[in-house]
């Protein structure tokens, strides 16, 4: 999923930076687009050769190999994809452009998901959360139990205003994370996942507001999604971002470990925002009458 950070560099050239050109051999890069091109057509024939082709001029080249697990994962190949993707990561070092290396991982737990492997979607997740020093690091539990705290003795608005970082590759993973957490009963970890992600994506939205208005500050989440639709700069952001989902569970993660008070505030904003797409309409629902999502037994019907 594109960050608000990257569609902003490619419409203003911003503050946020441009994405890396890859180094090594230009020809390896050029066939490995054109794959990526056949994917896009739904051409997997053509995609898997040019991907393999790549690989070959190339010897070591784990975004293809992320490419060749692509392939098989739409044609239903589970197993050949679970070894390209763990391929691709044994090979992490070599990815031209370092960040890749998470989206072997994100694949992984694609994968897993789908075939309601859950514990190992877990595991996934959990290796790209450990590289989030932010989270991770033993000296960054202090902060991350008092954000915690914060958020529930003061609430989301005076949490946003305290805490901004990003780390955009661990997003998804805390998001996701969070919503399985919550899904499976445990709830404080669900929130505190969930903290996390919202964080990361008030950091970016803010950051980008000030980018596009100088005298922008944030001063309730509120305000700050009513600002959003004022630039049309960032008119695509509610189809683009989990920024959305992640209010939403964590209002849900609040509500079921026991802060009704927290999800109702939540709920309220998003419910009255023009921007949150379906969350809005879920929020207003839950409002009326609250309710604890579960996965089956079975594992069978989620999604996420």
């Amino acid at each position: 999923m594109r960050t608000l950070a990257l569609i902003l560099a490619c419409l203003l050239g911003s503050q946020f930076g441009f994405a890396q050109v890859p180094t090594g051999n230009p020809s390896d890069w050029i066939l490995y687009e054109r794959a990526n091109a056949m994917v896009a057509q739904r051409e997997f024939g053509q995609a898997l050769q040019l991907y393999k082709e790549a690989v070959s001029s190339a010897g070591i080249f784990p975004e293809a190999e992320i490419g060749i697990g692509n392939v098989y994962f739409e044609e239903g190949e589970f197993d050949l994809a679970r070894a390209q993707y763990e391929k691709a990561y044994s090979l992490r070092s070599g990815f031209r452009i370092a960040e890749t290396q998470y989206e072997a991982l994100y694949r992984l737990a694609d994968l897993f998901q789908s075939k309601e492997m859950y514990r190992e979607m877990e595991d996934s997740l959990l290796k790209i959360e450990a590289d989030d020093k932010k989270f991770s690091d033993p000296e960054s539990a202090r902060v991350r139990s008092q954000i915690a705290k914060n958020y529930v003795e003061k609430g989301i608005d005076h949490t946003l205003f305290l805490y901004q970082f990003t780390v955009p590759f661990a997003q998804a993973a805390h998001s996701r994370l969070g919503w399985f957490y919550y899904r499976t009963g445990r709830y404080d970890q669900a929130i505190q996942e969930l903290l996390y992600a919202v964080i990361y994506g008030s950091t970016e939205m803010n950051g980008a507001l000030r980018n596009l208005d100088i005298e922008y500050q944030f001063t309730t989440l509120s305000d700050m999604l009513d600002a959003v639709p004022n630039h049309k700069e960032l008119s695509g952001f509610a189809s683009t971002s989990d920024f959305f989902l992640n209010l939403y569970y964590l209002a849900a993660s609040s509500y079921a470990a026991g802060y009704p008070t927290h999800a109702t505030q939540i709920w309220r904003m998003l419910a009255a925002s023009r921007i949150s797409g379906k969350y809005a309409a879920l929020s207003a629902r839950q409002l009326k009458a609250p309710w604890i999502e579960k996965i089956p037994a079975t594992g069978r019907g989620t999604s996420y």
